[in-house]
Formats: structure tokens, sequence, C-alpha cells
């Protein structure tokens, strides 16, 4: 199954890429910004095209991260966390102008996310580590606003439901034991809980 739409995924992007350049030979408009839908989830992207057809690339650094606790002397706790993650994004979207400067989009895309936690708690006669990795291919539907401002500023929010389906190992050590689990898991609906947002400058027209 995970190669079923690692795969899926993965040509999805090819095509979506090779179809654009076809259809667009000689680009226009280039956009470069930020986008973030948390404190500790965002990204870079870059779009290309022009006004009514754009390539889209992004790259995401998510749950980036750590914690460490200590306790009192007599008990000697010691707790730390570390997680982060990293994705990236290829897909297309349509504009649709509203009124002046104000544009409804959509499109589809494709992507992969990669995602890292490890926790780990010393005790005074006890340790205990655990470790898990996930990888996530998606498919995206993209639905948003943009307003660019004096030509150049373009500032947008958008929401992204699709399905993905994610797999991983979680590894729990102890003093007398380890055990390695595989999961896997299916899901459609909304990546995020909030719509993202994003600042980016527009140039080449």
């Amino acid at each position: 199954m995970k190669k079923t739409v690692l795969t899926f995924t993965l040509l999805f992007a090819l095509i979506s890429g090779a179809s654009f350049a076809q259809q667009n030979p000689k680009t226009r408009i280039h956009q470069v910004g930020i986008n973030f839908s948390t404190l500790n989830s965002f990204g870079l992207h870059y779009k290309t095209g022009n006004e009514k057809t754009l390539l889209r690339l992004s790259f995401l650094s998510l749950n980036l991260g750590s914690s460490a606790e200590w306790g009192k002397p007599e008990d000697s706790l010691d707790y730390k966390t570390q997680n982060y993650g990293a994705g990236f994004r290829l897909g297309f979207e349509k504009r649709v102008q509203v009124v002046s400067q104000l544009n409804f989009i959509w499109g589809l895309e494709a992507g992969l996310n990669y995602t890292y936690n490890k926790q780990s708690a010393e005790y005074p006669n006890s340790n205990f580590t655990r470790t898990e990795w996930h990888m996530t291919p998606l498919v995206d539907v993209v639905i948003g606003l943009t307003y660019t401002i004096a030509n150049h500023l373009v500032v947008g929010v958008e929401i992204t439901p699709g399905i993905q389906y994610s797999f991983g190992k979680v590894k729990n050590i102890t003093e007398t034991q380890t055990s390695e689990n595989t999961t896997s898991s299916f899901g459609f609906g909304f990546n995020n809980n909030a719509a993202a947002l994003s600042v980016a400058y527009r140039f080449g027209k």
C-alpha cells in the first residue's frame, strides 16, 4: 500500500511539472515567499507561470523544537524531547479574478512529509528512550484567495484538503527490553486546523 501511494505521489508531481512546462514554455511571472500555519510550521515557496496558471514548489519545516526538564537533586529526573520535520510540495494553481487585485485560486499538489521525534527519561534506577519517524506521501486540493499590492506584494490565504498515507516505526528502549513496531495510517480531510497564510514578492511581469 505504502509503495503504491508513494509511487502515485511522485508520478503526479512529475506529470504536473512536465505538463506545465509544455504548456508554458516562456514564463512571465516569478513569485517567492514564505507561508505558515503555526509558529512551528512554516515554509518557503516559489511559483512561476502566467496570470492564469502557476507552477507551485514549496519546502516546509514542521514541528521543529527541543526541550529538557530536570528534577530535584534527590530524584535525579532528567527528561528530554527532540522533534523536527521537513517536506515538499509540487503542483499547479489556477487563478480566477474576483475583483481588481483579488484572485480566487484552486489547484492540485503532491508531496511528502518526514517527521522525527525522540523522548528520553532518566530516573534514579532506570532509563527509557522512545524514538519514532514517519513518512507521509500526500495529494492535496488547493483552495484560497490572494491579494496583490502595488503589483509586487502578494498576500494569500489557503486551505489544502486532501488524502495522505503515513507509515513509520516506533522504537522503545528500557533497561530490560527493546521493542520496535511499524505503524501506518490513512487519512482524508484537512491537513491543518487553520488556513495557511503567505506573503510573497512577485516580479518578472
